[in-house]
């Protein structure tokens, strides 16, 4: 067999080699570490894999060049080459298998390794290292070896200008701390160009001549994933990393239905077309400098890149050092929040006090189900609940949507503040139906998956318990299987009325199932119906129907919004959003007046609200699923209760979580089931709402508890896994003045117990300090 297939077949055995315990899923000490580590980290697994590949390929790619190295026949290269693949097949397909795993594999590995590189210098009189081979490591460090600079100059600038962006973005730094904080993106660059060069340079010297091609076409994603990160942040204040991380894996096999989540109207095959050809174009870039670099004879000594690499990493942590002396707190957790590379061994405190929780998972309505106990209802209204998306609490007014405003002075509920209990539609869906805090989501998705989706516990009570249920949608509902984990699909436990004709505009979608719903209504009895109607023309694309007239011009008409808009620019935006809103205004009324023409309004729960809310550059970006503030989870949320009963208590902060449990208190008359995360609405108490999410964005911020005026926000390590963590961190804390700031964190716990009182026991099980010391 011919030494540069030998070469060959080793290299690719070293990329497999690597990244065997991953695909294999090993786990490693007590603590069962796993390169593998979940779901929900797509973004990770990508440098995961990378960096496995690279290690592996280094390994025994390594290894054949040097089995090549000298006079092959006096040697035995071929035959110790030979040997090394068959010890390395072995030794994969134990790790494959799981006859080796986590530490044994990588130690039979290296042994394996030795082995052939002993074996070749003992029996077959191959060289080993010497003090020449030493020495000649370190003239070939000195030496001045082409490279491509225009490549690396190239992406240096690149980073440097995303990182200029990124920087103009946080508001709440002074233009000193922004300074302060280029330079320290200046040093950070040169470090991790540096560290690129010796894992590219590497990788061409230990692999085969062709592996040229791969290894220069991964590089290229360099560049590609600095631009889309650009994009993410400055349009959705999310990084690239957390996108990929919170798609999933189980996103990436549903793209479609991510898409469409998404707003973005492209098929995936197209999609991924793109996607091709946009790799295709940046790898023959690079190509391209790698001809202009050799061109002009570009060289540069590898010691000098090492020089650099010191360099960087000694400037950042200069600034560190300099910068904590004067930078606040705040702000200093700020910067790196936005980062997710950060070289410096000086850092900001994590948080302002740390915890370690125990999240309480509210099963009132499993509890129900697996005792087989209906709910004791004594009153069957008819119960219509109206999803408006991306509808946030401050275009609720008398110039946008006039009807909603009249309904919410006059007829709803007297609610202060509305609360989404996250910042995407799922979620926000989620939490509204069954009173759970949204963290239990992900395993609630998982278990009904398993039990071939049954629908939520709460929807299995009603219809226990003598209701019709039915939902109209303009959508097939397959976003994040929202269809068959909250209606079951498959069970029918839904009557669906579902438009998922792409080639028909959304608005007239959803004019053709309001006039389905008045069809229904004129065949039904009063009583025992519950009706979900969701109008998504407010979503990002934001439209209207065509014979609607939009009250607010001019407006937006391009597909995508700047990441920059002047004043001009922001206002059309605005105005194509309002428009939106305007003709979901219309859509509402036209659904309350049909309730009326059947006779029902005057008897019938009517809830209309927001799933979540939208974002206008208030904090550096566009859309939702990228932060708690205001502007993305507080939401209108309008109740109308039968007319014999009044318009229910006043209340200050309502949550999405309320409104189940005040459903089941009306029903009951008073006697709702009890271990629900949210209070009944149809009580006056005052209460802390909770919003979660996956998707935190630049601020990282996982959690909100809103009560009066104050705001606590909460994260944790792998928030975008969606799952409830063991420790949590208090990232700040806000009250009617601004940020409260105090001296110790058991001064936090205290503030946090007063101002929330009543979150500790609804939301958690435990709820304890964690001992940790930081500077004041």
């Amino acid at each position: 067999m011919p030494k540069n297939i030998l070469h060959s077949l080793l290299w690719i055995g070293g990329l497999l080699f690597g990244i065997t315990p991953f695909i294999a899923q090993h786990q490693y000490g007590e603590t069962k570490v796993s390169p593998y580590m979940g779901e929900n980290y797509f973004g990770s697994h990508i440098l995961i894999l990378l960096g496995l590949m690279a290690a592996g390929s280094f390994m025994w790619g390594g290894l054949a060049r040097w089995l090549r190295f000298g006079d092959s026949k006096a040697y035995q290269a071929k035959t110790w080459s030979i040997t090394a693949l068959v010890i390395l097949t072995v030794i994969v397909s134990l790790g494959l298998s799981w006859r080796l795993t986590g530490y044994s594999y990588l130690l039979t590995g290296a042994a394996g390794w030795i082995a052939v590189a002993f074996g070749s210098i003992h029996f077959s009189k191959h060289p080993g290292p010497t003090y020449s081979d030493f020495k000649s490591i370190v003239l070939w460090l000195a030496k001045p070896h082409h490279w491509n600079a225009v490549f690396f100059g190239t992406l240096f600038a690149l980073l440097l200008w995303h990182n200029h962006q990124m920087i103009s973005s946080l508001r709440s730094l002074d233009g000193a701390h922004k300074f302060s904080l280029f330079i320290n993106r200046f040093f950070t660059q040169i470090s991790f160009i540096g560290v690129l060069y010796f894992v590219i340079q590497l990788s061409i010297e230990t692999g085969p001549r062709w592996s040229r091609v791969f290894i220069w076409s991964c590089a290229s994603l360099a560049p590609i994933a600095i631009i889309l990160d650009h994009f993410f942040v400055g349009f959705w204040s999310n990084t690239l990393m957390d996108y990929l991380n919170n798609l999933g894996f189980d996103g990436l096999l549903n793209m479609a239905d991510e898409l469409k989540g998404g707003g973005i109207q492209v098929g995936v095959v197209t999609f991924f077309s793109i996607c091709i050809l946009v790799l295709v174009l940046f790898s023959g870039i690079t190509w391209l400098t790698i001809h202009l670099s050799k061109r002009f004879d570009f060289k540069i000594r590898p010691i000098v890149v090492m020089a650099l690499i010191v360099l960087g990493f000694g400037g950042a942590t200069l600034e560190q050092s300099l910068g904590q002396s004067w930078k606040t707190r705040r702000n200093w957790m700020r910067e790196y929040a936005a980062f997710e590379l950060q070289i410096s061994t000086i850092r900001p405190p994590e948080g302002l006090a740390f915890f370690e929780v125990k999240f309480r998972d509210h099963h009132w309505a499993q509890d129900a189900i697996d005792d087989d106990r209906e709910l004791r209802i004594t009153r069957k209204p008819d119960i219509y609940i109206v999803f408006i998306e991306s509808f946030r609490a401050d275009s609720l007014t008398r110039e946008i949507t006039p009807f909603l405003h009249l309904f919410k002075s006059e007829e709803a509920q007297p609610i202060s503040h509305g609360w989404a209990c996250s910042n995407g539609t799922h979620l926000g869906w989620y939490g509204s139906f069954t009173s759970q805090i949204p963290l239990q989501w992900e395993d609630s998705r998982a278990m009904d998956r398993e039990l071939n989706w049954p629908g939520l516990y709460a929807f299995r009570l009603l219809k226990q318990s003598g209701y019709n249920l039915s939902i109209f949608a303009p959508s097939d509902l397959a976003f994040r299987e929202m269809g068959p984990h909250f209606f079951s699909t498959e069970n029918k436990l839904f009557t669906q009325h579902l438009i998922h004709d792409e080639d028909l505009p959304l608005p007239e979608r959803e004019v053709a199932l309001l006039e389905k719903f008045k069809g229904d209504l004129a065949s039904q009895q009063n009583g025992s119906h519950f009706t979900l109607f969701a109008i998504d023309s407010s979503h990002f694309m934001y439209t209207w129907h065509k014979d609607f007239n939009p009250p607010f011009m001019p407006y937006h008409t391009g597909s995508f919004f700047p990441s920059s808009p002047d004043d001009q620019e922001l206002q059309e935006v605005l105005n194509k959003y309002y428009n939106s809103l305007a003709w979901a205004d219309k859509l509402a009324k036209d659904f309350c007046q049909s309730l009326k023409d059947a006779d029902k309004y005057d008897d019938s729960i009517v809830i209309i609200l927001g799933d979540h809310g939208e974002e206008f550059q208030d904090n550096g970006g566009w859309l939702h699923v990228s932060s708690l503030e205001n502007e993305q989870v507080a939401v209108p949320i309008m109740i109308k209760w039968p007319k014999s009963h009044g318009r229910g208590p006043l209340l200050n902060d309502v949550s999405q979580l309320d409104i189940m449990p005040g459903i089941l208190d009306y029903l009951t008359e008073g006697n709702p089931p009890a271990n629900t995360a949210g209070l009944s609405v149809l009580q006056s108490e005052e209460r802390t709402a909770i919003a979660t999410t996956a998707q935190g964005g630049k601020t990282r911020e996982a959690m909100l508890l809103a009560r009066n005026g104050y705001k606590a926000y909460f994260t944790w390590q792998h928030y975008w896994n969606g799952r409830p963590p063991n420790s949590i961190t208090l990232s700040r804390m806000t009250g009617p003045e601004g940020d409260i700031i105090l001296p110790t964190e058991n001064d936090y716990l205290d503030t946090l117990k007063k101002h929330f009182p009543d979150a500790f026991p609804r939301f958690f099980h435990s709820f304890h300090l964690k001992p940790q010391t930081f500077e004041k």
